[in-house]
């Protein structure tokens, strides 16, 4: 297994619960980036390699009965680093390990890496701005997620894929990119009102809201790897966040898949650790609270205040993702690849690919660092009452459709201007992550894709 570097994440043992409200509250959006499948096309669309070049579905389970032992070596290396180099890792229950479970074989694995083991993990493929022809039979959301889902999954398009078809390197990306949104990372804690969840081994939730559908799945998307001194004293519970778990499991288990010829899944769970490196690069999900600092937050706590802080927070961290994906998605939608907007996220530099060692913690760092400035861009340029009103709730308002023409009208296209700007500032340092990962991918499904001829030049968008 590549090596990380060792990555202390934990503090003293003692708790102040100085931040008792704002574990319940933070993250009211568990969602990084909203729809990561669009997020990333601009990127894999100027990939001839990944846009042209198809690989043959395979489902999970001829997955796991190909790779039984290799699947166990894997898992195994994982599990000894994360112990090893996490320091609040919580270990794998014994019951849970691969060969321990007598589980079906599907069962076992989805046990053994700790998921939701009610999504079906199925072949489909997404919404593509390069598809103009549908491939078998389309599918609602209902079959993909137990989640409601916002207007924009129940409005986009996913068709399932028979075992076998060839589908593009870059729909499979796309489409995993998204999929830890399904509902992969939620109920996993003992308080969370499932079965699996008091298997796992990963205790009471430490912060997000239990109450809320999607909350629980906040603790593995967001990375606090960068606190103050005082807040890990203070609130170590923040320290439980396991982004950098599921990028060593999904990127140990891509090579494997890669090593082993299974080109499909080495896509795949590429795309799955993708997800996780795409959520740490949106600075309301490396900082608890953005543009807040401690000295503040602790006076909040004394004028009994943490909730209104917390509040703001958290729909500065909603409207910034709604902005995002309206313009994102306008841009797609008028095929203008061109916008500002997508040109950040084509345009990356840095298609070195990269080592586990630091990756996660220089990453998290530069989005730590951006947090203020982004976070004062939206306070300054999106009306107040949506961003710096704590009675006002930004979730479920209903004007997340409305909200570029509400900044337009209400403070000119100055503002637009300048959300634009803050937003692809954070895109370009998306771009530059994710290209680095999936020049991983590339470098370890190289040899397997020139050992398999049939794969050349396949295309799924004729």
């Amino acid at each position: 297994m590549k090596k990380l570097a060792k990555t202390s994440t934990t503090t003293g043992a003692g708790s102040h619960r100085w931040l008792s409200a704002c574990l319940l509250l933070i993250t009211t959006s568990a969602w990084g980036w909203s729809d990561h499948a669009s997020l990333v096309w601009p990127l894999l669309r100027g990939q001839p390699e990944l846009t042209s070049r198809s690989v043959p579905a395979e489902s999970l389970e001829q997955f796991l009965l190909a790779e039984q032992a290799a699947i166990a070596q894997t898992l195994d290396e994982v599990e000894a680093w994360s112990v090893r180099n996490i320091e609040h890792y919580p270990p794998t229950p014994a019951p849970l390990l691969w060969q321990n479970s007598t589980a079906s074989i599907q069962a076992r694995f989805l046990a053994a890496i700790r998921v939701n083991p009610r999504l079906s993990y199925s072949l489909y493929v997404g919404p593509s701005p390069e598809r103009t022809a549908p491939m078998g039979d389309a599918l609602p959301w209902s079959s993909l997620s137990f989640l409601g889902g916002g207007d924009a999954q129940q409005a986009s398009r996913y068709w399932a894929v028979e075992e076998g078809a060839f589908v593009s390197i870059a729909e499979v990306l796309a489409t995993a990119s998204d999929e830890p949104d399904l509902g992969m990372d939620i109920g996993l804690f003992e308080d969370n009102g499932t079965a699996f969840g008091q298997q796992y081994g990963f205790g009471v939730q430490p912060f997000g809201n239990p109450n809320l559908d999607y909350g629980s799945q906040a603790p593995f998307h967001m990375g606090f790897y960068h606190l103050d001194w005082l807040t890990r004293l203070a609130q170590p519970d923040l320290l439980r966040t396991y982004p950098l778990w599921r990028i060593a499991l999904f990127g140990e288990l891509a090579d494997l898949a890669f090593r082993t010829g299974h080109l499909y899944w080495g896509w795949r769970f590429l795309g799955w650790g993708l997800h996780y490196v795409g959520d740490l690069t949106q600075p309301y999900h490396a900082v608890p609270l953005p543009g807040v600092g401690t000295l503040e937050a602790l006076w909040s706590v004394v004028q009994g205040k943490t909730s209104e802080l917390v509040q703001l927070v958290s729909n500065r961290h909603g409207v910034i993702e709604s902005y995002q994906y309206q313009r994102l998605t306008a841009a797609l939608s008028a095929g203008d690849w061109s916008a500002p907007l997508l040109r950040a996220v084509a345009d990356h530099g840095d298609s070195e690919p990269l080592e586990y060692a630091s990756f996660v913690m220089n990453l998290t760092q530069a989005s730590e660092s951006a947090a203020g400035e982004f976070d004062a861009a939206i306070a300054t340029y999106v009306p107040a009452r949506f961003v710096s009103d704590p009675s006002f709730e930004w979730t479920g308002s209903g004007f997340e459709s409305d909200l570029i023409d509400i900044v337009q009208r209400e403070r000119g296209e100055t503002a637009v201007a300048e959300l634009d700007a803050a937003v692809v500032a954070q895109l370009m340092r998306f771009s530059g992550v994710a290209s680095r990962w999936i020049a991983r991918g590339n470098l370890f499904a190289e040899e397997a894709v020139e050992q398999s001829p049939e794969s050349e030049g396949v295309t799924t968008h004729e």
